[in-house]
């Protein structure tokens, strides 16, 4: 078993309320009215808190990862092989499966999603008060990913409230109105991608003067940090008092599940050993860039992304 225990130092907390198994497969073209040949199949514990403790532990982070398990210990299990220390809180039911089908030929995927079985009051308000328990100020706690069955629309913004309260560092990556109501609670970090930030914004003007003068708007309201996901552009880190763009690395894409996970796992093992922030950002694109050489829902590798970031450099806006 993969031991916790409470440390003096700051921890990256990734907290996995909706956790998934990730069922990915890969066919050359998608043909709706045929049989498709499988080429690729691959079947891993994920969802986004997972994966952000993946990576973070990978990259070097001082990381515990909490939220759900279900039937099994799936999360436990995974997590005991792979070195990650977990506090979770059990579940009953089985865990969601999330099926990706990517296309060879054209590097499309679709994703079908299950909704994942309804979490009773007293399950969440259990979860709620370890993971308030657990942290101390300084750590750093990532919200992150989509809402489980039976939790309330502000739960993420319920929590920044609370996180905040305890001198945490809080980083938020959702969308919809989860976003919306969680930037009322104003999170020291958001990190959405670009489809996100003009939904959550309302605007269609992705130009870069367009998107830093909204991220000022959100500083305003008290957002401290604004990572800023441009796909395979690269990415955004913008402040009050600065901003900073990273173009990705050119590597050979093998798939795109994960970066955007990668980029702030990367990104919360930099803060919290306090790299000066254009080189939290270089070290964090690196990440993600070293994702997507991995097909499926595989992360980066370490070596992969320290490989990468003498071609890397973070430029101020």
């Amino acid at each position: 078993m993969v031991s916790w225990h409470r440390r003096r130092c700051a921890l990256i907390i990734s907290l996995s309320l909706n956790p998934c198994i990730d069922k990915s497969l890969q066919i050359k073209r998608l043909d709706l009215d045929n049989p498709n040949r499988v080429t690729l199949n691959r079947t891993d514990v994920g969802g986004k808190g997972v994966n952000v403790a993946r990576v973070a532990h990978t990259l070097g982070g001082d990381v515990l990862l909490m939220g759900f398990d279900y039937d099994g210990q799936p999360v436990h299990h995974a997590m005991e092989k792979e070195g990650v220390p977990c506090r979770l809180t059990r579940a009953e039911g089985a865990l969601r499966v999330n099926l990706k089908i990517r296309e060879e030929d054209t590097g499309r995927t679709v994703e079908i999603n299950e909704k994942g079985v309804l979490l009773p009051e007293n399950t969440l308000l259990d979860m709620e008060n370890m993971l308030l328990d657990t942290c101390k100020p300084g750590d750093f706690v990532s919200l992150s990913g989509s809402l489980p069955n039976g939790a309330a629309k502000d739960m993420y913004a319920s929590l920044t409230q609370k996180l905040k309260e305890k001198g945490c560092f809080i980083a938020v990556d959702c969308d919809g109105e989860a976003l919306q109501l969680a930037l009322e609670s104003a999170p020291s970090l958001i990190k959405p991608n670009l489809p996100e930030f003009l939904a959550l914004t309302g605007t269609k003007d992705a130009s870069r003067p367009a998107l830093l003068a909204l991220c000022r708007e959100y500083h305003k309201k008290g957002v401290a940090m604004i990572c800023l996901s441009l796909g395979a552009e690269g990415a955004l880190l913008s402040t009050e008092e600065a901003a900073w763009f990273c173009p990705t690395a050119d590597v050979q894409v093998l798939g795109t599940q994960g970066a955007g996970d990668s980029l702030l796992g990367g990104l919360l093992c930099a803060l919290s050993q306090k790299m000066l922030l254009p080189d939290a950002l270089v070290f964090a694109s690196a990440a993600a860039s070293a994702s997507v050489m991995r097909p499926g829902t595989l992360l980066c590798k370490k070596e992969d992304a320290l490989s990468l970031l003498p071609g890397l450099q973070a430029v101020r806006l």
